[in-house]
Formats: structure tokens, C-alpha cells, sequence
């Protein structure tokens, strides 16, 4: 068993979590457009779905009904999604980004990958090469129940990459692919 002072490392496993969401993640939803955290979740996965329905984002987003339903209204009002009846069946009400939602959407993903890219630019590529390994070894002994990869999955969609860490993981403990909703 190697020997770790755990309260350091807590610290420091804390530390590395507030400085991706205070230098990374925060600054793109300081963006003044008034877009709520659960609100920019809703619009990645509506990205990353084909046609999701409200019921889809629900569970992918891990909201009730009830919640998912007001978000779509408040996202609705801000004409950044619409909602349309599905080709297929009539009764189903399928969801889209609208062009406004879209460029919101790959605006602040294009502001966080470039906030990523200049602190990734300022290591070394042996320091690099050993973060990317130890976050991989950190998830493959923290993920090691199927159940808890589905409940943190980000659901990342039609564009689901095999080779995602997540997907990596499920695939060794089961066999296969992690499938979307």
C-alpha cells in the first residue's frame, strides 16, 4: 500500500477542482448572457443529442420533469431553443437549438477550450504526459462500478467518442460501448 497524506492530497484534489471551475469553467459563464450553469447544460445537451425530447434531457441532465419543463420555457423565452413536433410521431415534442442557442453554445466552448489550451501550453510535456496519465488511473480506480459511470456520465451524445474516458471505463467492466439515452 503506498503511503499518502490523504489531507494533502484532499487539499490538493480540491484545489485542482477550484482552479478549473474559477479559471476555466468560470469565465465563460461570466459571459453577460445571463445563462445559469443548468441552462448551459441544457444547451450542450441538446447539442450533443439529435432531436432530444424534454423526458431525454430530464434524465440526461438528472432533473425532474418539472424542472426540465421550466428550464425549456425560461431557454424557450431567451429564443436560444425551440420545441417542434416530431416527424415521426405527432405527439412527441422534440427540442433544437435555435441558430442564437447554437452560436451561444460553440461561443463558450470555443472560450473554455482556449482557457484549457493556455494553461495546457504553460506545462512542460513530461508534466503534461504524467497529469493526463494520473487523471486516467485516478478515474479507473474511482470508476469501478457500471452504475457509477452511468449516474456521472456527461452524456456526451450522437458525437459520443469510443475512445472517451468514461466510455474506456464502462467498456472494461462490461464488455461494451456505453449506449446514450
Amino acid at each position: 500500500m503506498i503511503k499518502v497524506d490523504l489531507y494533502k492530497f484532499d487539499l490538493t484534489l480540491r484545489l485542482f477542482n477550484r482552479t478549473l471551475s474559477e479559471l476555466i469553467y468560470k469565465p465563460v459563464s461570466n459571459k453577460k448572457n445571463g445563462l445559469t450553469n443548468v441552462q448551459r447544460n441544457c444547451l450542450r445537451f441538446i447539442y450533443c443529442h439529435k432531436n432530444p425530447s424534454a423526458k431525454e434531457v430530464a434524465e440526461g441532465l438528472q432533473i425532474s420533469n418539472a424542472a426540465v419543463t421550466k428550464l425549456i420555457d425560461r431557454l424557450e423565452k431567451k429564443r436560444l431553443v425551440v420545441r417542434k413536433f416530431s416527424q415521426n410521431d405527432r405527439r412527441q415534442i422534440i427540442l433544437e437549438l435555435t441558430p442564437e442557442g447554437l452560436k451561444i453554445y460553440e461561443q463558450e466552448r470555443e472560450s473554455l477550450l482556449q482557457s484549457l489550451q493556455e494553461i495546457i501550453n504553460r506545462l512542460d510535456p513530461e508534466t503534461l504526459k504524467n497529469l493526463k496519465q494520473g487523471i486516467q488511473g485516478f478515474l479507473e480506480a474511482a470508476l469501478v462500478k457500471k452504475e457509477d459511470i452511468d449516474r456521472i456520465c456527461l452524456h456526451c451524445g450522437w458525437f459520443h467518442l469510443p475512445d472517451c474516458p468514461g466510455n474506456l471505463r464502462y467498456r472494461s467492466l462490461t464488455g461494451e460501448d456505453k449506449k446514450e439515452i
